[in-house]
């Protein structure tokens, strides 16, 4: 069985180290019912993989890489964002270009402002679709910060669109919504589930391998005192000559 175990975690470990974060960006909003602005995290690795980025292809993005391609990426990116409010449909506009670093790694952030009409509103909308067509795994974390409190949720290609009013959601709903896509990622393919595995396994293996140890160490000393000592009719004859303390 331990054999077993420690057999699939030599087999599978070369992918288990990227296994256990999916592609992810992290949008947030400002909503106070009169303006409305936000702020876009993006990973440089799923922005290379969808318009490319390293311009001398040697494997490193850099900032005058990552500058020189502004303009593209705000392109790209609001096209796959549509935000309303009251059901009026919002322009996007680019503000601020910056890089942020993540857990997994460095992030394209984008500030950027809506156009609303400048008439106060009481919901905000948002549509999600950045990178479905390029990775139906990808998911978009959004936080939207209202005057009634901050709400949050998960858009997927499952669940792209979200809508919140100025007095805030249901902090249930909210906890409800990010188990259940929790869940999801770590079951949507092979590599998610052997990286639990191999967090899992050596917590059952150590109690196991500790105990093997143990008898293993128990049965090399017997063996080797049974071996290291002459037999029973020696020792009797020697302990007759062994020198006695007067």
């Amino acid at each position: 069985m331990n054999a077993l175990a420690v057999a699939l975690i030599l087999a599978f470990a070369p992918g288990l180290a990227q296994a256990h974060k999916s592609s992810d960006s992290y949008l947030t909003l400002e909503a106070d019912g009169q303006a409305l602005r936000g702020q876009w995290d993006i990973a440089l690795r799923d922005l290379e993989h969808a318009i490319g980025l390293d311009a001398n292809g040697d494997g490193a993005i850099t900032w005058g890489e990552l500058r020189a391609r502004h303009g593209e990426i705000a392109e790209y990116v609001l096209a796959r964002l549509d935000l309303k409010v009251d059901g009026r449909r919002c322009v996007l506009a680019p503000e601020t270009h910056l890089v942020d670093t993540h857990s997994d790694g460095a992030y394209a952030v984008l500030r950027f402002s809506a156009n609303c009409g400048g008439i106060a509103y009481r919901s905000v909308e948002a549509a999600y679709r950045l990178f479905f067509d390029l990775d139906p795994t990808h998911r978009g974390l959004l936080q939207v910060r209202l005057p009634g409190g901050t709400t949050s949720a998960v858009l997927g290609p499952e669940r792209p669109r979200f809508a919140a009013t100025l007095e805030g959601g249901s902090r249930l709903a909210q906890f409800f919504d990010y188990g259940r896509e929790g869940i999801w990622h770590i079951w949507i393919g092979l590599d998610h589930v052997l990286f639990i595995v191999s967090l899992l396994l050596p917590a059952v293996l150590k109690p196991a391998i500790k105990a093997g140890t143990r008898r293993c160490a128990s049965s090399l000393c017997s063996g080797m005192c049974s071996k290291s000592l002459p037999p029973s009719r020696w020792r009797t004859r020697l302990r007759s000559h062994w020198p006695r303390s007067q």
